[in-house]
């Protein structure tokens, strides 16, 4: 299995994978699938498997499973990089058929069918989700066929929503093609839409038949992205601890960049070796935690960290705009802040949680103009975890630590309530605006 085991990533020369401001070139060596195994508790085992340049392995992986017709599901920016990557499945259409499904006249080549979703959580909507329905009946799908969700984040959340839910529950493939959906999402049984101005308040929990992963998509990651699946890393070394912390602040240390390139420590750049550390411990961080808890509802909840005000930022920017592994770390820097006030973590320990997330987030300030504080609080306030805690009209909830590896348990989903007045000075303490008439409201 995966678990803890690099070996996938053989020793080879060193690669160098430069992150500019555009796009990250990296040049990966082909690597051979190798399995893994993605054990949720007592409700799934899912296998799955990772490589580097497997278009052809992947591809039959997919044929093995026989389907009668596959419905691909991508998003308008993998479609233009990646469009042909599932080329060699291409045939020539077969007829409609039945609700049960008729074998297919093309052999082994099922018929595949598109569908092109807009990028990131703008996918995440009713609207596309009843647009997947539409397309699937219309296009011919029965019980045998399969839904093939080809994206990042997002777009195998909306996926895997849609593939529980038609013929409730229709056969379902992963391939991620970002560093987050790889070891964070993947991770999960978890789908979702985003509803009325929230974050994933729509969905369910649903199992793959596959997880297939092909780290060579890193290649074509933008900065923006990459920093995304690195700000999830970040807030696994903030929970765990340990060797997640070190091989976090090993990746992102200046003077690593620094003896390697020369440089400035400002620039980044990624080798393949380090880049397979990162997913193996963003991979085993979650699945150690989910053994026990598939459905994420008690120990689980404590990926939930920085979520809370992460879910609010993202939202008060517009979709798109803060990368969701970013808005994480920085909801992470809320959490310490107001746990500092309550005196729950000590100015010390805050002091080693906030360096390690600057690590990350000095590489990537948040725009501007930035949206009120007011706004932020707003949606914070409807957040989808919303009521697990009890909490009062001026209170939000979210995970909190003592210390880096060392959550605060509550009999409330691991969840703890706060004024949320804390997190509105943090806000403005960062340099969110207050509406007018509002400055006084913070004393």
């Amino acid at each position: 299995g995966w678990m803890g085991d690099s070996s996938l990533f053989k020793p080879r020369p060193t690669i160098l994978l430069t992150v500019l401001v555009v796009t990250v070139p990296a040049i990966f060596f082909p690597m051979p699938m190798q399995p893994l195994s993605f054990v949720f508790a007592d409700r799934a085992t899912v296998p799955g498997w990772m490589g580097a340049d497997v278009q052809d392995e992947i591809a039959q992986h997919i044929l093995d499973l026989k389907p009668d017709r596959i419905l691909l599901i991508t998003d308008e920016t993998v479609d233009a990089l990646h469009g042909d990557y599932f080329g060699q499945l291409r045939a020539e259409q077969a007829p409609i058929a039945g609700e049960t499904g008729v074998d297919s006249d093309c052999g082994d080549r099922p018929p595949v069918e598109k569908f092109v979703l807009p990028c990131g959580d703008a996918c995440k909507s009713w609207s596309n989700l009843t647009a997947l329905m539409e397309w699937a009946f219309g296009s011919g799908a029965t019980k045998r066929s399969l839904v093939v969700a080809f994206g990042g984040g997002a777009l195998m959340n909306v996926s895997g929503l849609f593939a529980s839910m038609l013929y409730r529950g229709t056969k379902l493939v992963y391939v991620p093609t970002t560093l987050l959906a790889m070891h964070d999402v993947t991770t999960s049984l978890k789908t979702s839409i985003c509803f009325d101005g929230r974050k994933n308040n729509i969905g369910t929990f649903y199992t793959p038949l596959k997880i297939l992963i092909d780290v060579a998509f890193c290649r074509t990651l933008p900065r923006g992205e990459l920093f995304s699946g690195i700000g999830e890393l970040a807030k696994n070394a903030a929970l765990l601890g340990g060797k997640h912390a070190e091989g976090f602040c090993e990746a992102l240390s200046c003077e690593r960049i620094n003896g390697e390139h020369g440089g400035s420590g400002e620039e980044f750049s990624l080798d393949g070796a380090t880049l397979a550390k990162l997913l193996d411990l963003g991979i085993e961080a979650k699945m150690s935690v989910l053994l026990g808890d598939a459905y994420e509802k008690t120990s689980g909840m404590i990926f939930e960290y920085g979520h809370t005000v992460s879910h609010a930022i993202e939202k008060a920017y517009g979709d798109g705009i803060v990368p969701h592994g970013l808005g994480v770390t920085y909801g992470m820097l809320s959490s310490s802040f107001a746990a500092e006030r309550l005196g729950i973590m000590s100015s010390a320990d805050r002091e080693e949680h906030d360096k390690l997330c600057w690590l990350l987030l000095r590489r990537w300030p948040l725009p501007e103009p930035k949206p009120t504080a007011q706004k932020v609080i707003a949606l914070a306030l409807r957040d989808s975890k919303r009521g697990l805690c009890g909490e009062a009209e001026d209170e939000i909830s979210d995970v909190l630590l003592r210390k880096m590896g060392d959550v605060v348990p509550t009999p409330t989903n691991n969840l703890s309530k706060f004024p949320c007045s804390l997190v509105e000075e943090w806000l403005i303490d960062m340099g969110f605006p207050q509406e007018t008439g509002k400055a006084e409201r913070i004393a």
